[in-house]
């Protein structure tokens, strides 16, 4: 066996062996994830290392058919950390909050609005307390209210601080939604699709929210078609 073929082996076979030791050792029920996380960084060393023979050896590619099979069984995986990278870093980058159409309510409206919603936030959250255990919310902090274009829907970003807890990660974000309204209320409920955590600071918190929601859907009409169209998908 070539020495190319033996190292390349010896990755396949170290990597597997160490993604079974991260399955057993993991703690919590993270084995699998911890699996499949040191299957994937393997299989990009394997990917990596296998190129490198190629090139290395370039002008004696018909006798690498074995380190072409290795490229193969590494490729998958690299793939997809590529792609998850790419992802990754586009779900970091600071959010876009740049005014992309007038707001279709007057300062008034929204004034109106926001005191109208404080008030259903709070009322849930007196709600929450009396009828459930646990930790009780201490108050509710509006973060953003979205409007649609036409303004006949509305997303709202609020933020609930629990009691103080031992590790300290008591701020929870929290969602509603309605497409109707009476001749002066909302008529608000809990949206179907929303990024769920707890933090420690509501600074990082609507840093968060911000991301997870500006980076990855459009709110624009021009977009209804997408299938990230934001007033599609929230209920």
């Amino acid at each position: 066996m070539k020495k190319s073929s033996k190292l390349l082996t010896s990755i396949l076979i170290i990597g597997l062996l160490y993604s079974f030791f991260r399955m057993i050792t993991g703690q919590g029920g993270s084995g699998l994830f911890n699996f499949f996380d040191a299957l994937v960084y393997s299989s990009i060393v394997l990917f990596l290392v296998s190129l490198i023979v190629l090139l290395i050896n370039i002008k004696n590619y018909k006798q690498q058919w074995d380190t072409f099979i290795f490229l193969l069984i590494g490729l998958p995986l690299t793939i997809m950390a590529i792609r998850g990278a790419i992802a990754q870093i586009h779900y970091d980058r600071t959010p876009d909050l740049s005014v992309k159409y007038e707001l279709p309510v007057s300062r008034e409206e929204y004034l109106f609005d926001s005191a109208n919603i404080k008030l259903a936030i709070d009322s849930l959250i007196a709600l929450r307390n009396r009828e459930h255990g646990g930790p009780d919310v201490i108050y509710g902090l509006i973060d953003t209210i979205i409007y649609s274009p036409a303004g006949d829907k509305i997303f709202v970003s609020y933020i609930k601080k629990y009691e103080p807890n031992e590790f300290g990660n008591e701020v929870v974000p929290d969602y509603l939604g309605a497409n109707k309204k009476d001749s002066v209320f909302w008529q608000l409920t809990t949206v179907s699709h929303q990024m769920s955590g707890s933090f420690h600071d509501e600074k990082s918190l609507k840093i968060e929210v911000r991301k997870f929601y500006f980076n990855q859907y459009s709110f624009l009409d021009k977009d209804s078609a997408d299938q990230n169209y934001f007033w599609r998908i929230v209920r």
